[in-house]
């Protein structure tokens, strides 16, 4: 399956931020999206969950020889900035996020539980009210909605920014095992986390996307190169 993106424009008043931006996302790769503040990135991703429109262009499935417009139900977004229900404990609202989309009865203790346990998040937490979660802690929150619902495609908006390493970790080896039967595009600044779970890595600059090769070069060496393509940006 391809996620195909078509000739995508969007513009906020004269500010053309995607400007005629095409690419194909392949099933079974992780991709990372890079680029300087303001780029765009979170745009993008927007567009395709369909939080904003856009002016021009597809954002299409591909699954064999047929070709669809991607669906809402088709895509999970964890996004930099989360908004929960801060009113419910955590445990409360992953009960009943999985109860809403899966059909789990409400009695279900130990699913909700090994949902805690796959992000360590510690047993007096989960009856703690959201509005008393760290930035963190409701990341973790949204992570675990979108592994609930399972989505086609993957969005991850800056997705390990607030995490402890041992949790990074884990949510890293989680990402490679959801790879082989999902599209996951991850934004991040995050150079090293890109080069240690990611297939590709993208730029996005100039309102378009180009693919960047860094594979053969040392670490030093394609730093360096990411940061003077970057600066050319105009």
């Amino acid at each position: 399956m391809i996620l195909n993106i078509h000739e995508l424009h969007k513009a906020y008043g004269t500010k053309k931020v995607l400007n005629g931006l095409s690419y194909q996302f392949v099933e079974g790769k992780i991709y990372s999206i890079i680029g300087r503040n303001g780029a765009g990135k979170t745009t993008f991703f927007n567009c395709i969950n369909r939080d904003i429109s856009f002016e021009q262009g597809t954002i299409t499935l591909i699954d064999g020889t047929k070709e669809r417009e991607l669906t809402f139900e088709e895509v999970g977004m964890v996004s930099a900035s989360p908004i929960l229900p801060e009113f419910l404990t955590g445990y409360e609202f992953i009960n009943y996020f999985l109860s809403f989309n899966d059909g789990f009865s409400n009695s279900n203790e130990q699913i909700v539980n090994d949902y805690f346990n796959l992000f360590r998040i510690q047993e007096n937490d989960r009856f703690k009210l959201i509005k008393d979660y760290s930035y963190g802690m409701k990341n973790k929150l949204q992570l675990l909605c979108c592994l609930i619902r399972n989505p086609k495609v993957i969005l991850l908006d800056e997705p390990l920014s607030s995490f402890d390493i041992i949790v990074s970790h884990d949510i890293k080896e989680r990402l490679v095992e959801l790879k082989h039967d999902h599209i996951i595009l991850m934004s991040t600044h995050i150079l090293q986390l890109a080069t240690d779970v990611s297939d590709e890595i993208i730029l996005l600059k100039n309102g378009t996307l180009t693919s960047f090769d860094w594979k053969g070069y040392h670490r030093e060496d394609y730093e360096k190169h990411l940061i003077d393509v970057l600066n050319e940006e105009e």
